[in-house]
């Protein structure tokens, strides 16, 4: 019977030099690429779900004829600094009436963001729960609050950082020659908000830095 001889001799160190040289060539020039894509994928998200919430706000306000940033869902028919929300975030947590965000966006100078006196998005979109345990918004009569007006709301935009959305100036005393626009914003890759929030409405609002920004009102 004849034996059958394995060639057994394996790479040589050149051929295995030559191997990684062409891999690292190529991800050389595959990588900006890849990165490309998922910068412009992880963007078109965030706007999608900064317009989705605009959309969300515009459609209770038409329904109920009161915007977002009450503590009070009935009744209350003027903004109050003292009680109010001054911003909605998308992953605000409250206790006793009293809300906080770990990862909300860091302010831009001179943005003129609050993000002082804060309330879920979820809570007057989803739940109907003003900061967490506040009066509910009416749910029956001509007014009547008609939600959840999203199915979810996403925590964090695809960064790790909080939506927010400047609700105080949608304060209905305000309207004319000093209402601002309201706008929801994800701040973007680097996490900070470039894009002023006291615009005045009578001029565009303006997306400053990699802000992803939806106008509300």
């Amino acid at each position: 019977m004849k034996k059958i001889l394995w060639n057994q001799k394996g790479f040589t160190l050149l051929e295995i030099i030559v191997v990684l040289a062409v891999l690292s060539a190529l991800a050389a020039m595959l990588s900006p690429v890849v990165f490309r894509y998922i910068d412009d994928a992880n963007r078109t998200r965030a706007q999608a779900d900064t317009s989705a919430l605009a959309a969300a706000i515009n459609q209770m306000y038409k329904d109920t004829g009161r915007w977002p940033f009450y503590k009070v869902g009935t009744g209350k028919l003027k903004y109050t600094a003292a009680d109010d929300a001054t911003d909605l975030t998308s992953n605000a947590s409250c206790t006793a009436g009293a809300c906080t965000d770990t990862t909300k966006p860091e302010i831009g100078a001179g943005t003129n963001w609050a993000l002082s006196k804060l309330d879920s998005v979820a809570d007057h979109l989803i739940t109907n729960t003003p900061f967490g345990t506040g009066t509910p918004y009416a749910t029956t009569g001509s007014r009547a609050w008609k939600g959840p007006y999203l199915d979810r709301i996403p925590n964090l935009d695809p960064w790790g950082r909080s939506y927010v959305v400047n609700i105080a100036n949608a304060d209905p005393d305000a309207e004319g020659t000093s209402q601002k626009w309201v706008i929801a914003v994800s701040a973007g890759p680097d996490g900070i908000l470039d894009t002023a929030a006291d615009t005045a409405g009578t001029a565009n609002p303006q997306t400053a830095g990699d802000d992803l920004v939806a106008r509300v009102k």
